[in-house]
């Protein structure tokens, strides 16, 4: 392949996950237009590439409006890497008998970074012995803010300065009366974070809920993940909190080792 065959091939290759990636981030089917206007491409390239990523079943088409949305493939490849996860796999089993000692739910949560606007996370694996579930439960594949969770607060104490900078730019929603939307709070939080090595929230992602959460790091303090026990706020905190928080280091303990 000649090398002007080869650039062409990798620009196509890109302008596809632009692509992909806009209208994952968008949320919603958008039309050929819509799409070109926010990638910077020209409608007949993004048209070429819409109906190329139909063909494999990347790229669902509504017949009703003509408008474009991700296809089935990609549910199909999720739980694919969902169910092979390293992460997972290492740390499944003491989750699970984490879970069940405590009666509570147990989740791992990773950094989600789709979004310019504010830090969110997404669950990878949940196990419950709880017997209430709470109004917005999260499953595995919720994406949620991370300023309101302990599991997202965690991760969020660890992220590079520089897109801490960008997310001050937007303001911090509320979620409960108990949630920090003040930037300056939730600056001290996290710092409180860092040095105590955990993080909580009660009854700031839900009312009646509270949970604990560490965070999971590389050796060069690169977030990886979190760990989180979480149940209602009257029954959770009749634990120790560092007993609880002893117990999760425990459960990340095989992905520390590998990593």
């Amino acid at each position: 392949m000649s090398e002007v065959k080869s650039a062409e091939t990798v620009k196509s290759l890109g302008r596809a996950f632009e692509i992909i990636e806009y209208l994952a981030k968008n949320g919603e089917e958008a039309g050929v237009k819509q799409i070109a206007d926010n990638i910077n491409a020209s409608m007949s390239t993004v048209y070429r590439q819409l109906n190329t990523l139909k063909d494999m079943g990347y790229i669902f088409q509504n017949p009703n409006n003509s408008k474009y949305w991700l296809g089935l493939r990609f549910y199909m490849l999720g739980n694919l890497v969902k169910n092979n996860l390293p992460i997972v796999n290492l740390m499944s089993q003491q989750a699970d008998e984490l879970a069940q000692k405590y009666k509570q739910t147990v989740y791992i949560a990773v950094p989600d970074y789709t979004s310019d606007f504010c830090a969110q996370q997404a669950i990878i694996y949940k196990k419950s012995y709880n017997p209430i579930i709470f109004r917005n439960e999260a499953v595995v594949g919720t994406i949620s803010p991370s300023h309101s969770a302990a599991s997202g607060k965690c991760m969020m104490a660890y992220y590079p300065e520089s897109l801490m900078k960008m997310y001050h730019q937007y303001p911090l929603s509320r979620i409960t009366n108990r949630t920090i939307s003040d930037w300056n709070v939730m600056d001290r939080e996290l710092e409180t974070i860092r040095i105590r090595g955990y993080a909580l929230d009660s009854e700031e992602e839900e009312e009646g809920k509270t949970c604990i959460a560490i965070p999971i790091l590389d050796s060069y303090q690169n977030v990886i993940a979190s760990i989180s026990l979480s149940g209602p706020t009257a029954t959770l905190l009749q634990n120790p909190i560092m007993e609880i928080v002893n117990n999760l280091k425990d459960v990340g303990k095989p992905i520390i080792a590998e990593i």
